[in-house]
């Protein structure tokens, strides 16, 4: 009786190790760095889960479906530079990630759909379709030949070309740095 209490005890054990050391597929090239929610036609993960996604539960953010990318997702996807200046800063910033439009469809967002950008910080900003189509947005991974991360601009920063001009606060008001959340509607 012992040895049998033994064995199922270390058989249950050995299961519950196995629950915790399996990671889901979508984290296999690292953390998700960016969630597209909302009207996404293409899924890698499940809904909003309270528990263990204490910070979506912290910005009251529920969702049924979503894509999810991580670095190595977001690197993957062709890559773009811009060049931009804005009124405050020393100089022009060379930003590359990939464009907006390709994280859209990778998602499966549709061109039309409205867009809220959201920071980690609750900043948020509103791109219409238009919006998106006057500009060649990216959502920035590296900045000036370097990773961007928390505590820089990172994980994603959301920012177009100046086309050589210095924009004023107005236009970069409208660069959300710290993006780890688009919702598509």
């Amino acid at each position: 009786m012992k040895r049998h209490l033994v064995a199922l005890l270390a058989g249950v054990m050995l299961a519950i190790s196995t629950m915790v050391v399996a990671q889901p597929a979508a984290l296999a090239d690292g953390p998700a760095q960016l969630t597209v929610i909302g009207k996404v036609d293409n899924t890698n993960r499940s809904g909003f889960e309270p528990l263990s996604e204490a910070f979506f539960k912290f910005r009251e953010m529920e969702f049924s479906k979503a894509y999810e990318f991580s670095y190595a997702d977001l690197a993957a996807l062709p890559q773009m530079t811009v060049k931009a200046k804005a009124e405050a800063w020393p100089g022009p910033v060379s930003a590359t990630g990939p464009a907006l439009g390709d994280v859209m469809r990778a998602a499966g967002v549709t061109p039309d759909a409205k867009l809220s950008v959201v920071a980690l910080d609750g900043y948020t900003v509103e791109l219409e379709a238009a919006d998106r189509k006057a500009h060649n947005w990216i959502l920035a991974i590296a900045a000036g030949g370097k990773p961007i991360g928390i505590g820089g601009r990172g994980p994603g920063w959301l920012i177009h070309d100046t086309a050589g001009k210095t924009v004023n606060s107005d236009v970069e008001g409208r660069w959300v740095w710290s993006v780890f959340v688009i919702a598509a509607e």
